[in-house]
């Protein structure tokens, strides 16, 4: 999700500590062996607490059933006012965006409007894109595209970026100028946030709105997700919110062992790949909606559920959870500037779970593997 970090080797991180399965040949995460014992409940908040011994300042776990949502807040949310972290706070959840912008595409795609299939450049023409990318491409992360978006050479540019705006088409003409070969499409896996940043152009395109008004009125507002914003060009996170930290030595390279203050940042180059501010409970309920069949057909959920070849599904990646219907969740991961998060919920829309830090990129990847490890156990909490 940042630039100058190999994002495979992040999800790789996250789907080895919380026993996720994202492989190159595997066709769904393997469900837990027959007669699998399943973990030993444990409560949100000594899940939290857990995140925050790991390093995080602050953490936020929730757990969503049809019953309600029970949620935990842990360590501070701002290490200037030392105010506490509250359940409710608001964060940036990064790539979560993905499976809200994938779900929006699906729903067009339910319409008749779009289709899977339909050539990229077709739709969106005079970019430079290669002809073959399909829709199902952009989605399933096998366009051809690489990861580095030639936006930024090291990460510690961020000081020097942290206000500019990007456009779409700018993001994805800078991506272009890429030299590394390129695979075909459909014939390899490589996370890249252009791929989304092109599905949110092709919403944009064909219902003539901005994708955040088309997030808003088919997701949002429907499911009373009154915490989640989707900012285009707004460097504040508004309201109750949690202040997202790096370690300082990652953006200037010094040895003090402090702590450096992402909040304040323009995120419109990430923008559908990565952009909406959420809660945890606003989360639990866009995943649990989706898994209940809520926001998509049967048909259209097939799709976004077909991992195919790649073991990473239409925006979404399978989950080992023992408690889960076949021992498989749904779920995903968003690390950016200052936050790391995880949702996961069960097929049949019972239950939902979410679990972030306001630290990312911490030595050792410590915050992000506690919060990866957690994810399951807050499911089956």
């Amino acid at each position: 999700m940042l630039p100058g970090i190999p994002r495979k080797r992040w999800i790789a991180t996250a789907l080895a500590a919380a026993s996720l399965t994202l492989g190159t040949t595997s066709a769904l995460a393997a469900p837990a062996p027959a007669g699998a014992p399943a973990p030993a409940p444990v409560s949100p908040g000594t899940l939290a607490e857990q995140v925050v011994k790991a390093g995080a300042p602050g953490a936020l776990v929730a757990v969503q059933t049809r019953a309600g949502t029970r949620e935990a807040a842990r360590g501070v949310a701002d290490l200037r006012t030392k105010r506490p972290a509250r359940a409710g706070d608001r964060y940036r959840i990064g790539s979560n965006t993905k499976t809200m912008v994938a779900t929006v595409v699906l729903q067009l795609v339910a319409e008749g409007r779009l289709g899977l299939d339909d050539k990229v450049a077709a739709r969106l023409p005079g970019l430079g894109l290669d002809g073959r990318i399909t829709v199902r491409h952009l989605l399933q992360q096998t366009s051809g595209l690489h990861q580095d978006q030639m936006l930024w050479r090291e990460t510690s540019s961020f000081k020097d970026h942290r206000f500019e705006r990007f456009t779409p088409a700018r993001v994805v003409r800078t991506a272009l100028t890429n030299p590394a070969p390129r695979a075909v499409p459909g014939t390899k896996w490589e996370y890249s946030n252009t791929n989304y940043v092109l599905a949110g152009m092709l919403i944009e395109r064909v219902t003539r709105h901005s994708a955040e008004a088309e997030l808003t009125r088919r997701i949002f507002r429907p499911l009373g997700m009154r915490g989640t914003t989707f900012p285009r060009d707004t460097t504040h996170v508004a309201g109750r919110h949690l202040s997202g930290y790096v370690p300082r030595a990652l953006v200037d390279g010094s040895s003090d062992p402090t702590r450096f203050d992402t909040t304040v940042y323009n995120f419109s180059w990430a923008w559908t790949a990565g952009a909406v501010i959420s809660t945890a409970e606003d989360e639990a309920t866009f995943l649990r909606a989706l898994m209940a069949g809520r926001l998509l057909p049967p048909s259209a959920m097939g799709q976004m559920l077909d991992t195919g070849a790649f073991g990473y599904g239409l925006g979404i990646l399978p989950i080992k959870a023992p408690c889960a219907p076949g021992g498989v969740a749904w779920g995903h991961d968003g690390i950016v500037f200052g936050y790391s998060s995880l949702v996961a919920g069960t097929r049949d829309g019972a239950k939902s779970a979410v679990v972030a830090g306001n630290l990312s990129f911490d030595e050792g990847e410590k915050v992000y593997k506690t919060a990866a490890s957690s994810l399951a156990p807050a499911l089956c909490s």
